[in-house]
């Protein structure tokens, strides 16, 4: 991916971080959500965020194979989410959906994130969001017998600390690049190049 692209288009990234911190807040100061909702919401989540990372992975490549766990997991969420609303009112057996989705998007961040620069404010960042999405399926799946509203405190626990580490990351990704670019003996670090 190129970097100067992903600089311009930290934007991008706190979007999503918005989208998230939303989707949980909205779980969690909603007086009457129930799991059928929650599910609804993480559709709509789901959608925009898809949208968003599609945006983001078109914007910051200059070769499209280079963005591929970025637009690949953009499509994952963007198709979950339409199956979400699709089917909103078999909640319990979307939970094994949404665990699916924790487990597809957090390998894929985990690419995208060896494929930057390992600058450890952004590299780290986005690392800690692909676990978060694994640490999310994980417990889902541990998790299947549940009650519901357990299952919605997870789900508004694991959006709240992706949204803040996805905005963590653009701000402080872009600054360090910035930072490192300006030195003039520093290099940026690509994995796989020395």
């Amino acid at each position: 991916m190129n970097v100067a692209s992903l600089v311009h288009n930290w934007w991008m990234m706190a979007i999503r971080g918005v989208l998230a911190i939303a989707f949980g807040v909205s779980i969690v100061v909603g007086p009457h959500v129930t799991l059928s909702i929650a599910v609804l919401l993480f559709g709509v989540y789901a959608i925009l965020d898809g949208v968003c990372t599609i945006g983001a992975g078109i914007r910051a490549s200059t070769r499209a194979l280079d963005a591929w766990p970025v637009l690949l997991e953009g499509a994952v969420s963007a198709g979950l989410g339409l199956l979400a609303l699709a089917w909103p009112f078999v909640p319990r057996r979307f939970v094994y959906v949404l665990a699916a989705w924790g487990l597809i998007t957090g390998v894929l961040e985990l690419v995208a994130a060896l494929r930057l620069p390992r600058e450890r404010a952004g590299y780290w960042l986005l690392g800690t969001a692909g676990v978060s999405s694994l640490f999310l399926a994980v417990l889902i799946l541990l998790l299947p017998h549940a009650d519901d509203d357990l299952v919605m405190r997870v789900m508004a626990a694991y959006a709240l600390v992706f949204g803040v580490v996805l905005l963590c990351a653009a701000v402080f990704f872009p600054r360090k690049v910035r930072q490192a670019s300006a030195s003039p003996n520093a290099t940026l670090r690509v994995p796989g190049r020395s």
